[in-house]
């Protein structure tokens, strides 16, 4: 496979679990370890760069939040909130929380900084590790990692499409494919969703026997989330339930037409799935989800939606927003394989005392001229020298001995066909960066 990253290599596969001698990473956390880091970064370095084509800038914002900004950013009666989030006290009482999602803590900074008095829209990229205390399977830890976009200040569908686009330039930049499902879940007033509601709610009631005992509680409080039910008698009961779509308001009919002629303009394909929700609490109108087919029951790798009135309800002005989050764990697991290009060019292969002695300046000075370079650390003799070039990936084995020194050369083999020729040291740079 060949992507916009370059060529495949080694494919990436999930950590094995740790041998028992002592501590191990915490239950649904695991260490990255290389290959499998590097080619972790590279698609990370891949994302803010494809991000950015697009007026995308990097935002951070901090690992933890005050519990209420995701108690009533992502929703109280969110399964996120309700079950899954790692909340603390600190030492001044403060009740403090890790960021289960981003989000709310993006809209929380573009409050607290005035960006949304500003030019708009507002144009953020975020990626960092998220936290949420959920049973750890395949591609799903409690440290996770996410790629994200949010734009802030506008409600024209056309932005929607773009937000769409962004992800799906991405994927397709990876080769991954991917399949895009599109829905509108109106907003929350009483013309659109609200009327909804109560035709769902008619149903689940007459249903209500049929439920998982968990979705029953739903009815309630959250019926729209009785959609993203992972219980199998949920799932049957809610395949015949009423959809929204069905039952958006023109305004909400009309921006949601406009997003999928906005897609067809530039050739993105799409499933329209009337039952696609998204879980977390702030979401209307738009919402779409990306998933690839040979990842099983677990195949989302990422989605989205606008969420018109999260700004309001972290007690800022009316501030529309759309975004993604994309989940690199599942991402890499999808990939199955990525291009690895080795960081390092050259390894200096020293012989005898002096060259020992000139071998970490002499791959000073090469790093310093911008080429990789790697030197034995460990004592090794010629022959182990050469096993660790061929594990550093670099192209040449630049070897100094007595003979070389002298006569102020270096013998440059290459490693993968073993042609050979003397360079004068002070032409390496040159004869390797060519």
């Amino acid at each position: 496979m060949t992507t916009e990253l370059g060529r495949s290599c080694k494919p990436y596969t999930e950590p094995m679990a740790p041998e028992e001698t002592g501590f191990s990473a915490p239950r649904g956390t695991r260490d990255l370890l290389p290959p499998a880091s590097s080619a972790w970064q590279k698609v990370i370095r891949y994302a803010q760069d494809s991000f950015s084509k697009a007026g995308y800038q990097p935002v951070e914002t901090p690992a933890f939040e005050q519990t209420e900004v995701f108690a009533r950013g992502v929703g109280a009666t969110s399964e996120v909130v309700t079950k899954q989030m790692y909340t603390f006290t600190d030492q001044g009482g403060r009740s403090l929380t890790l960021r289960p999602e981003a989000t709310a803590s993006v809209v929380r900074a573009v409050l607290e900084n005035n960006l949304h008095r500003g030019a708009l829209p507002v144009k953020l990229a975020y990626f960092g590790w998220m936290y949420r205390q959920e049973r750890p399977q395949k591609g799903r830890y409690r440290q996770f990692f996410q790629l994200g976009i949010e734009a802030l200040g506008a409600s024209a569908a056309t932005v929607d499409a773009e937000v769409i686009e962004v992800a799906d330039r991405f994927y397709k930049g990876l080769g991954l494919k991917t399949i895009l499902k599109l829905n509108s879940i109106g907003h929350p007033g009483e013309s659109c969703r609200g009327s909804y509601n109560d035709a769902l709610v008619a149903y689940l009631r007459e249903h209500e026997a049929s439920l998982a005992e968990e979705d029953r509680a739903r009815i309630a409080t959250n019926p729209l989330r009785t959609f993203d039910s992972k219980e199998s008698s949920t799932i049957a009961v809610m395949s015949e339930a009423p959809v929204i779509t069905d039952h958006l308001c023109s305004d909400c009919a009309e921006h949601f037409v406009t997003i999928r002629s906005a897609l067809d303009a530039v050739g993105i394909e799409y499933e329209l799935d009337p039952r696609l929700v998204r879980g977390l609490d702030y979401y209307t109108r738009t919402a779409f989800e990306f998933v690839a087919g040979d990842l099983g029951a677990q195949n989302a790798v990422g989605g989205g939606g606008r969420y018109d009135g999260l700004a309001e309800v972290l007690g800022g002005p009316p501030v529309p927003g759309i975004g993604f989050a994309l989940g690199l764990d599942r991402i890499m697991l999808a990939l199955g394989d990525i291009a690895l290009e080795p960081a390092v060019t050259a390894y200096v292969v020293a012989l005898g005392d002096e060259a020992i002695r000139e071998a970490f300046p002499l791959a000073t000075r090469l790093r310093r001229a911008g080429i990789g370079c790697e030197f034995d650390l460990m004592g090794r003799q010629m022959k182990g020298q050469m096993k660790d070039a061929v594990r550093s990936g670099a192209r040449f084995a630049v070897i100094i001995g007595e003979a070389e020194l002298e006569a102020g050369e270096a013998t440059v083999k290459d490693l993968a066909t073993g042609e050979q020729e003397r360079v004068a040291l002070d032409r390496l740079e040159e004869w390797l960066g060519a």
